[in-house]
């Protein structure tokens, strides 16, 4: 990987498929709201099922008329929707207001209606759904294969609310005990700084045609020549050469599936 490149173009935003979903999921729209949003621009005619097909991995691709509209109502650059190029946008300016209405509309913000007796504190937000990546292949050290897999959406902690490219992953294996246990899942933030002892994920590229392969470590150290990473059971120290990391990513916390 050059420099100059960015780790996240790598993974999830790579496919274009996710940065149409992300650009839904940043409005908080459903697939239907989305193609009514849409569907206000002159000249488009989107379906909810046109949506769903879009962020289907391998589903068809929009027009570029259509992605055109996507980025000037949502307010997202057409040369990042259209080819990944630049920087991920960090909001969208859609506003659920400026939709058409239906007979089912978004619930307003409650929190000024919340009883007096009841309400211990300030509204709680914040959250907001990120997708759960990474298949489980087992192995000694608990490998997950992270090319673009998708195994749903799962509440973020407030931590990541708006975070571009979070993500979640299931801990494979009992390397990690006793932090963290086979099938929880932890949160990632690929943009905060790794600090040593912080738990992460971190990409590596396996050669031969293989898919990256992603870990659940301890980090320790990382320099022009290597990373260094902890695993806890059995206790040892891991390197792979620095021209095989993709990228290392901090975890923010984890929990029960």
């Amino acid at each position: 990987m050059k420099a100059t490149e960015n780790p996240a173009m790598f993974f999830p935003m790579a496919k274009k498929s996710n940065r149409i979903k992300w650009v839904r999921e940043r409005a908080e729209l459903t697939q239907e709201e989305f193609a009514r949003a849409l569907n206000t621009m002159e000249g488009v005619k989107v379906t909810r099922g046109a949506v769903g097909n879009w962020e289907r991995e391998n589903g068809d691709m929009p027009s570029l008329r259509n992605l055109a509209a996507i980025a000037e109502k949502f307010g997202v650059s057409l040369d990042w929707l259209q080819t990944g190029h630049g920087e991920v946008p960090q909001s969208v300016e859609v506003s659920v207001d400026s939709l058409p209405l239906t007979g089912q509309q978004k619930p307003h913000n409650l929190s000024g209606q919340t009883k007096t007796n009841a309400r211990l504190g300030d509204a709680v937000s914040g959250f907001s759904k990120i997708p759960i990546r990474g298949r489980g292949m087992g192995g000694r050290q608990g490998y997950l294969i992270l090319e673009d897999q998708y195994l749903g959406d799962v509440l973020a902690p407030p931590a990541l609310a708006d975070v571009p490219d979070a993500y979640a992953v299931y801990v494979i294996g009992d390397s990690m005990l006793e932090r963290y246990q086979h099938g929880e899942i932890v949160f990632v933030h690929p943009y905060a700084p790794v600090r040593k002892d912080d738990d992460c994920v971190v990409q590596i590229s396996m050669g031969d045609g293989e898919p990256p392969h992603g870990f659940v470590k301890r980090f320790v150290s990382m320099d022009d020549h290597q990373l260094k990473v902890r695993q806890l059971n059995p206790k040892k120290v891991l390197t792979w050469p620095r021209n095989r990391v993709i990228a290392v990513h901090r975890i923010v916390m984890g929990g029960p599936a």
